[in-house]
């Protein structure tokens, strides 16, 4: 009885796993033809090529600064008596920014100019030539004195020559004659001395008038230097009461003098900025200086402008060398430009830090995809999985890539419009291979 029923359960056990055999297979057979499917084709993304705009960038580290900015020096040092700013007030060109002590120049200005008169009178009266009078006299005097002796003396010699006839024939004796001698003699004298007067009172006239000639010269030279300062006093006081007013229209950013203090030589006394005429200076990576040149457009964002701001701008000069500053990876050689904003008034502010992206390519309604869809082969060559859409098959497509921005790139050969690629394409899908659609 024991062994009856061990094997009843063997052959029932038997029995069923054949019946189960049987079930599966005919489930098989069944589905055998999307097994087979499942099994041969990949399961892929695809996307479709198409046309669209397309701009590559240079980015460049840019800090905003003025244009247009004044600092206002005095060269003399002046007691403050009033300042009518303050710091970060709007000024006009030619507004009031200071009162200064000018006294002390007022002061030296006007004595110069009295001194001028008292120098101008002295002179008129050289050039009248009135301390030459009294030597003229003289010198007529002595002049009239040799005159009147000149003719005592002919008149004495004349005499002598006729008593000197009448004592050769006896008419007069010796002592008579002597006597005209003596006279003649002493004429001669006389007329010798007035000489000597003449010679006297001509050399005292003459080294007069040179004298008197250095004097004026000297006189016109007092008043010479007199002018000159006068005219440095009146500069230097016009110069003052203009530096007193806004050179610029703009904002005060500095004040250095105060109210009762002095201004100080070498150190500004106002620093305006015109904040409504900026530019940016930025720096460019070597590598990328090859695409850059004037006119270039440039997008300009930054932290500080605040989220989606985007102001427009342009190149306006890029530098004509390099130089070698240092970064945060070390030595770095880069190229400055100048770019000038064409809008964001009101939101650029001088000694913003930006970041300005220069836009060195330009296309519009070309072949444009994103990068997911590009392999490379051994060689570093690039090629996509072209779909066919009607054998649902994939096979190589090597391509010619363009210009690159940040999400797309340009295909110049190997696409079209309306072709259908795989999208992040696997090493192991291979040409020929059956692929069906992710959902």
């Amino acid at each position: 009885m024991k062994k009856f029923f061990i094997g009843f359960i063997v052959i029932v056990i038997i029995a069923s796993m054949i019946l189960l055999n049987i079930y599966k297979n005919t489930d098989a057979d069944a589905g055998i033809s999307y097994g087979i499917s499942s099994r041969k084709a990949v399961l892929v993304k695809a996307a479709t090529i198409g046309k669209g705009d397309i701009s590559s960038y240079v980015t460049a580290h840019g800090r905003v600064e003025e244009i247009n900015k004044a600092q206002v020096f005095f060269d003399t040092p002046l007691r403050v008596l009033k300042v009518f700013v303050n710091k970060n007030d709007s000024v006009e060109q030619g507004e009031r920014l200071v009162e200064l002590d000018t006294t002390t120049l007022s002061d030296e200005l006007k004595r110069l100019r009295v001194q001028k008169d008292i120098q101008s009178i002295t002179l008129q009266k050289l050039e009248s030539g009135q301390s030459l009078l009294s030597l003229e006299s003289s010198l007529t005097s002595a002049r009239n004195a040799l005159e009147r002796a000149q003719d005592s003396y002919q008149a004495a010699f004349d005499e002598y020559k006729k008593q000197e006839k009448l004592y050769e024939v006896g008419i007069i004796p010796k002592t008579q004659l002597d006597q005209y001698e003596k006279m003649v003699k002493d004429a001669k004298a006389a007329a010798d001395s007035a000489q000597l007067s003449v010679d006297s009172a001509e050399k005292s006239y003459q080294s007069s008038i040179g004298s008197h000639n250095l004097d004026i010269q000297a006189q016109v030279k007092n008043i010479e230097l007199l002018n000159s300062q006068i005219a440095d006093i009146e500069k230097k006081l016009k110069k003052i009461e203009s530096l007193e007013k806004s050179p610029i229209s703009g904002y005060v950013t500095d004040i250095f003098i105060t109210e009762g203090g002095y201004t100080i030589n070498g150190q500004a006394a106002f620093t305006i900025i015109d904040v409504n005429d900026l530019k940016i200076s930025a720096t460019v990576n070597e590598y990328n200086t090859k695409d850059l040149s004037i006119g270039q457009k440039v997008k300009i964002t930054g932290d500080a402008l605040g989220d989606g701001t985007e102001i427009a701008g342009e190149i306006i000069s890029v530098a004509p060398v390099a130089k070698s500053v240092q970064s945060t990876s070390g030595i770095e050689t880069v190229v400055e430009i100048t770019i000038k904003p064409l809008d964001g008034k009101g939101i650029l502010k001088p000694g913003l830090n930006v970041e300005c992206d220069i836009v060195t390519q330009e296309k519009k309604d070309v072949i444009v995809t994103e990068y997911n869809i590009y392999m490379e082969d051994k060689d570093r060559r690039q090629y996509v999985m072209l779909i066919d859409p009607e054998s649902m098959t994939v096979k190589k497509q090597y391509v010619t890539l363009g210009i690159y921005s940040d999400m797309t790139v340009e295909v110049l050969d190997g696409l079209k419009e309306g072709d259908m690629v795989v999208i992040d394409p696997q090493p192991s899908l291979d040409e020929g291979e059956k692929i069906r659609f992710a959902e």
